[in-house]
């Protein structure tokens, strides 16, 4: 299994999450968050916003599908053909166990 963790901006995570649904994969978890990437903020004017509100939605998935939910997620965040700085960064890690709390069931 695959844990993706996606940064996005916050106008796409309903997209990401009704397109994720969509295409069957109806478990995730989202949540707000604030940070900064490779521009190091963004400065309007004269004011300086050092930590951009963002949203976090990770996902939980077989080996196979990994691609298609970052697919899935490039698609929906990619600004243009080109993409922007601030359009989101996709991490993909190992998942050694899952265990379902109300059943003790573990899935690997």
């Amino acid at each position: 299994m695959k844990m993706i963790k996606a940064v996005v901006r916050p106008e796409k995570a309903d997209e990401v999450l009704n397109q994720l649904a969509a295409a069957g994969f109806v478990s995730a978890t989202r949540y707000s968050v604030l940070g900064r990437g490779k521009q190091r903020g963004l400065k309007l004017g004269t004011v300086y916003y050092d930590e951009i509100p963002k949203e976090t939605i990770v996902i939980v998935v077989e080996r196979t599908d990994e691609k298609q939910v970052i697919d899935i997620i490039q698609k929906v965040c990619r600004s243009g053909a080109e993409g922007s700085f601030g359009d989101g960064k996709i991490f993909v890690l190992p998942v050694e166990k899952a265990v379902t709390v109300s059943s003790g069931v573990e899935a690997l």
